[in-house]
């Protein structure tokens, strides 16, 4: 083979290779795809907070101008001990360990905590019923005249123990902020439910109200206190002392969630969100309170239903509302409602009534 034919053959060889070449590489084709999830913890903000709903008869007062009560040793009220010098009493709850009432002109307390993630404004609002011949006054009258000649008066402020402000027939309100409990708070992953929720580490979760409380959570407390004038014509009176009333509540801020899929207040309700055909109402839910538990609590004929936003088959949000029977049963007690759902995991929320 000449040397020129062995030259062309060689050229000939090498374009047919970068031809073949350049054939494979502009068919060549790959693909993929990727699906995305979100990691994300379903309640940001958590509203929970502990409020007494009943304050039975702890604002009852008596009126004692002429200091007739120390002056026959509170014969009328036995076994019990009164603060000398006042003008108007409260009775306070015997000392843990005692069975003797102690009297003062401030009323025991009503205490709130906030278990929430963020700060509550709790507001207290007070009126006291237009009385017959007796002023109702805004500031603590001195008395000190001459008995039985001035026009009787009464005072009544509610205290937080440091700010005080004077009830009125036209009626007052008084608020205050708690601070926000968000430092218990831990973020966790439900296996149950396959999702991230946030709630009370297990120090704050476990506490009990009666003894860990005020070493976890902020609270406010406010009270009763006031007086009436000791020279006020009092003597012959027949017209009654005047009804005090109060209402205190803390709403939840604008924007805030119920605390995650179930929200229990202390009025009863009991609202289920996020319920799906797999994960859905199992018939069955228990309430727990001082070492007791009652259960089929759903069965009772008097619970008051709203399904209008859930189905057996779909889920949805499921209403329902205690008894009033079992509400006023468990008035004081710190209650659990746990709810069973049909995939075998369950749902737990607390409240005082």
């Amino acid at each position: 083979m000449s040397k020129k034919f062995s030259k062309v053959l060689a050229a000939v060889l090498a374009a047919t290779m970068v031809m073949g070449s350049g054939v494979v590489a502009s068919a060549a084709e790959g693909s993929g795809e990727g699906s995305g999830s979100l990691d994300v913890v379903e309640a940001t903000d958590v509203f929970s907070v502990v409020l007494p709903t009943d304050a039975g008869t702890q604002f009852d007062y008596i009126l004692d101008p002429t200091g007739i009560i120390a002056q026959t040793d509170a014969a009328k009220y036995a076994s019990a001990s009164f603060i000398p010098g006042k003008t108007m009493y409260f009775r306070n709850e015997p000392a843990s360990g005692s069975d003797i009432a102690t009297y003062s002109d401030v009323s025991d307390p009503i205490k709130a905590y906030n278990k929430s993630t963020m700060d509550v404004e709790i507001k207290v609002q007070a009126k006291v019923a237009t009385p017959s011949g007796i002023d109702i006054v805004t500031t603590a009258p001195t008395g000190g005249g001459a008995a039985n000649t001035a026009t009787p008066s009464i005072y009544l402020a509610v205290t937080d123990g440091t700010n005080e402000t004077a009830i009125t027939t036209a009626g007052i309100v008084a608020t205050s902020s708690i601070t926000d409990a968000s430092a218990l708070y831990e973020v966790v992953y439900a296996t149950d439910s396959k999702t991230y929720k946030k709630q009370l580490n297990a120090t704050a979760s476990n506490a009990k109200l009666e003894n860990d409380f005020d070493g976890l959570f902020q609270s406010y407390t406010f009270m009763l206190t006031g007086s009436c004038n000791d020279d006020g014509k009092w003597v012959g009176l027949t017209e009654t002392p005047p009804t005090v009333s109060l209402v205190w509540t803390i709403d939840k801020p604008e924007g805030a969630t119920a605390g995650g899929p179930i929200t229990f207040s202390n009025d009863g309700s009991i609202i289920l969100t996020g319920l799906t055909s797999t994960k859905n109402f199992a018939h069955r839910m228990t309430l727990s309170w001082d070492g007791t538990t009652s259960d089929n609590l759903d069965s009772d004929p008097n619970m008051d239903w709203d399904i209008s936003q859930w189905t057996e088959e779909n889920g949805g949000t499921l209403k329902f509302k205690l008894s009033s029977g079992w509400v006023t049963g468990l008035s004081g007690e710190m209650v659990t409602v746990t709810v069973y759902l049909t995939d075998g995991s369950t749902l737990t929320a607390t409240t005082q009534f």
